[in-house]
């Protein structure tokens, strides 16, 4: 992926921030051939302060047997995106797209031992009833006795593995490339709008620049 460098993010912080907030990737390797999943994904940092990603895929899957030879695997995570009117801008422009992209890259490592796997399930199953009930511990679904049992049931039909990823890039557009006056118009107009994506990129652009569209910092 091209990322001018106005638009590239280089806080590895920031980066899992935006994966664990948007986990649903798309998995591509070329070995033994070109092969794709669609899966969510866990990012971790490890001891040496790195990014690593642990996954699944469905045993019967083409792709699980990329990820038993240990093939290198590109992760593609796509954030929020929505679409810039010149409208909005207090000077002349074009149309274009404000949104996040991002790729991560290193070799699979096969995760067999079905007590990690079934931590993995937990965790990932923990992570998205939070994400989906932040305020309201009560109402996130819990795993109960059936719920264990049946996901150590299907242990054998999944095919999970870790990632150490040793390249990062990503891409954050979020007006880097206009003035401070179409930053205000657009954030404004995301502001107003009822779309939940629209005021999702309202909050990225609103953690970059201040009420006046100066980038902050």
């Amino acid at each position: 992926m091209y990322v001018d460098p106005d638009y590239a993010e280089p806080d590895l912080d920031e980066v899992a921030r935006l994966i664990e907030a948007h986990p649903f990737a798309t998995l591509i390797a070329d070995e033994p051939e070109l092969r794709i999943a669609h899966v969510p994904v866990q990012v971790r940092r490890d001891a040496a302060n790195g990014l690593g990603i642990v996954a699944h895929v469905a045993g019967l899957d083409p792709f699980a047997e990329s990820i038993r030879q240990q093939a290198r695997i590109l992760v593609s995570v796509v954030g929020p995106s929505v679409y810039v009117s010149p409208a909005w801008y207090a000077s002349r422009g074009l149309p274009t797209y404000n949104f996040v992209a991002i790729e991560l890259r290193g070799q699979a490592v096969p995760l067999d031992d079905p007590d990690a796997v079934r931590a993995h399930l937990m965790r990932l199953v923990q992570d998205h009833e939070q994400a989906l009930n932040p305020g309201d511990p009560k109402a996130r679904w819990r795993v109960d006795e059936w719920a264990r049992d049946r996901t150590t049931d299907l242990l054998p039909e999944l095919q999970a593995f870790t990632l150490r990823v040793d390249q990062v890039i990503a891409k954050v557009k979020m007006g880097q490339n206009r003035t401070e006056g179409d930053r205000v118009g657009t954030m404004a107009a995301l502001h107003d709008s009822a779309r939940t994506d629209h005021q999702v990129v309202e909050g990225l652009m609103h953690a970059r620049y201040d009420s006046e569209g100066r980038a902050k910092g």
